[in-house]
């Protein structure tokens, strides 16, 4: 009996002490979880970067549909008979779209061979044309949001620049006396519009900086995240991602990005605190090589990528403090770039979340505490990229105003695809209704 005791107590005493220690940590559990996140993230990063073999969209091989090349085609004039009566209607930036024609997809006026045919509608308002070379007639409609539709386009138009500016649709639907599925569907014909006009815009781009930032929202279906890349110095959203909040969207959101670079462009990355960011950044912009006696290749990642990370830690609604890490690149010459810039040497991603504000104040569905929440992924996405296609063209931005010589209160409107040099006008929500879009040449 007595050999049994110092066990006992043994026992005893492991049982005191793990009681002793759930009570401590009931009761200093919330501070002891903030000082290991305050030592975690300031400990070094040791994270293995990705490759494209990592991201699916490289492994199916996805890329951007190919965009309408003006061919090389002698010009009709040259071909047609010099009588008859001289052209009276410009046919600038219309097409014959007859696949078997020789001048399938050619927009320029002084080379196709499109000439007026007519108007028709109601209100005969809609031109039509006809093509001289293979006697089709084709509408000016054709290829954007207006075929079919019935509406005058100037209502259409209000409701799109209402819905933009951050309008619910339901309100629309009272004030215009439309049904709502008929809203839903002029907005859902522009965001596919403004797809294909994006795609055909924002290609072989050369950024400095890429500020990375992902939003919450809410579906009627679940929870979206919406995933946006921003260049601080134009201020144009080059890609866009909606999905969850995991790695294959990450990679999706850089897989787009890098098909709009230019192959030799590499910018400086700045994000928030996610580690899918590093992964699917180095993943991206490096090369493939094979070392002296090996059989496969490896990837290297860019020797002249830079990425640095804001890492914000939060208790509740307050931001309790903030640190700064590169994780690629040395932090010197990230300041360096910087500094010849204009901007601040810190690593931040004030410009994305100034954008984040804007986007939500746009899109009724992505406002805080609001009822008007989108039916679907698609509808929220579809409304989203008609957001982002009347940011690039139509809304002028404050920021990116220059000023007139000789007025000292005088300002010159620029939009974001001003800034990059993909236009040099404002556009109208009207213009960018009527403006057809044509396909690739087959073969």
């Amino acid at each position: 009996m007595s050999d049994q005791l110092p066990a006992f107590d043994r026992l005893l005493l492991l049982l005191l002490g793990v009681l002793l220690l759930k009570v401590y940590w009931a009761r200093y559990a919330p501070r002891l979880r903030r000082r290991w996140q305050w030592v975690k993230v300031r400990l070094p990063q040791r994270w293995q970067p990705g490759s494209p073999k990592d991201c699916p969209h490289c492994c199916q091989g996805l890329s951007l549909e190919p965009r309408a090349v003006q061919r090389e085609v002698a010009p009709y004039v040259r071909c047609k008979n010099t009588r008859g009566r001289k052209k009276a209607i410009s046919t600038g930036g219309f097409a014959c779209l007859n696949p078997h024609c020789t001048y399938f997809g050619i927009t320029d006026e002084q080379r196709h061979a499109l000439v007026g045919n007519g108007k028709r509608g109601v209100r005969q308002d809609i031109q039509h044309f006809r093509c001289q070379s293979c006697h089709k007639e084709f509408s000016c409609r054709r290829n954007t949001p207006l075929y079919y539709l019935k509406t005058a386009p100037d209502r259409i138009e209000m409701v799109l620049w209402l819905l933009a500016e951050g309008v619910d649709t339901s309100v629309m639907a009272r004030y215009t006396g439309h049904a709502d599925s008929t809203i839903t569907r002029w907005l859902e014909r522009m965001g596919a519009h403004s797809t294909v006009l994006h795609n055909h815009f924002f290609r072989g781009l050369v950024l400095t900086f890429v500020q990375l930032d992902e939003l919450h929202a809410k579906v009627r279906t679940g929870v979206q995240w919406p995933w946006l890349a921003l260049d601080p110095v134009t201020k144009i959203i080059p890609s866009l991602h909606l999905g969850g909040r995991r790695q294959e969207d990450a990679y999706a959101l850089l897989h787009d990005l890098h098909l709009r670079l230019d192959k030799d462009c590499v910018p400086a990355f700045t994000s928030d605190g996610l580690r899918s960011y590093f992964y699917a950044i180095t993943a991206h912009f490096g090369s493939w090589f094979r070392p002296e006696r090996a059989r496969t290749d490896h990837w290297h990642v860019a020797d002249d990528l830079l990425y640095g990370q804001l890492v914000k830690r939060r208790r509740g609604y307050r931001l309790t403090f903030t640190i700064t890490r590169m994780l690629w690149g040395a932090r010197p010459v990230f300041y360096q770039l910087l500094t010849e810039h204009g901007c601040k040497r810190t690593i931040q991603t004030a410009f994305i979340e100034r954008v984040n504000l804007t986007i939500r104040r746009g899109v009724a569905p992505l406002m805080r505490k609001t009822w008007a929440l989108a039916q679907s992924p698609k509808h929220l996405l579809l409304h989203t990229q008609w957001w982002r296609c009347y940011y690039h063209f139509v809304r002028p931005h404050d920021s990116l105003q220059l000023p007139v010589p000789g007025r000292a209160r005088g300002r010159i409107l620029r939009t974001p695809a001003m800034a990059a040099g993909l236009t040099d006008q404002l556009w109208s929500v009207g213009t960018l209704l009527k403006k057809p879009l044509y396909p690739a040449f087959p073969g």
